[in-house]
């Protein structure tokens, strides 16, 4: 009996064009829904922390400090440097490694604070970022806007870089009240995505650099118009713009074409622009 007629290997290969032509088309698609998927994951994150947040303000009746820089001559001249996220810790079911952190020491102190800031927590990561280094925050405070030379902003000097909610404590300003904030909870950002900032990996990479970690600082004013620019401090992985936490706990996308003039404005607490900021994000 005569063998089955095979493949001729010009069928052979239509058939693994066709193939890789197909494997081509659905990649994309399957691309764009697991960005979907970390997207939604990275909200839930920062709404987890946005959360923690409000339950820290309820029950001590203000926010936390964006970051202690409280002077304590002569062994602390620029304060402990702790930052919200480590201050709101136990509010975020990591109430053991709170428990390890002594808060009347810096952020790095070697008696265990060094260890301690090192450790990875999964509410402050992004699934879409890229980079990996101790301690990382793919999360920062918003303390205000600082929108230099942005055409139709008002540019507000020194007071802009205080003039949010998250708020370095020192001597001349402390942690705010709900009361501070005139503009209203749900039209004044709280917290927003500010992914990958740290280190990038190489031989020359400072394992103590503290850029980008939830332990020090972490809190900063808006200081670019636009979401995703080199220098704005509100930036993402995700296309098209940023997800950002409101002092209500409520998490937003807001988009990398929004109005400087909206943005400047949820960035800041006492601006008189509840109504319109409030009407302008989604």
């Amino acid at each position: 009996m005569a063998g089955g007629r095979g493949f001729s290997l010009v069928e052979l290969l239509v058939v693994i064009g066709i193939v890789g032509m197909l494997i081509g088309m659905l990649l994309p698609a399957v691309q764009r829904v697991r960005e979907s998927s970390r997207k939604t994951a990275c909200g839930n994150n920062l709404r987890q922390t946005a959360l923690a947040t409000s339950v820290y303000e309820s029950g001590r009746r203000r926010f936390p400090a964006g970051c202690d820089q409280l002077p304590a001559p002569p062994e602390l001249p620029t304060g402990t440097l702790h930052a919200w996220t480590s201050s709101i810790l136990p509010f975020l079911e990591e109430a053991e490694l709170a428990a390890r952190i002594d808060y009347a020491r810096e952020w790095n102190d070697p008696a265990g604070n060094r260890v301690a800031s090192k450790q990875k927590i999964a509410a402050y990561v992004c699934p879409s970022g890229v980079l990996s280094y101790v301690g990382k925050a793919d999360y920062t405070g918003i303390s205000g806007a600082w929108m230099l030379g942005v055409d139709g902003v008002p540019f507000f000097g020194a007071a802009g870089l205080t003039n949010g909610v998250l708020v370095p404590r020192d001597r001349d300003t402390g942690p705010v009240r709900a009361a501070h904030v005139s503009d209203g909870l749900s039209a004044t950002l709280l917290a927003a995505e500010s992914t990958d900032r740290g280190p990038a990996p190489g031989e020359d990479a400072d394992p103590e650099d503290p850029t980008g970690r939830w332990a020090v600082h972490n809190c900063g004013p808006q200081s670019s118009g636009f979401i995703n620019t080199e220098t704005s401090d509100i930036r993402s992985l995700h296309p098209g713009g940023a997800q950002a936490a409101f002092a209500d706990a409520r998490v937003v996308f807001l988009s990398e074409s929004m109005d400087p003039i909206v943005l400047a404005a949820i960035c800041t607490r006492n601006g008189g622009e509840a109504q319109a900021s409030a009407a302008s994000v989604p």
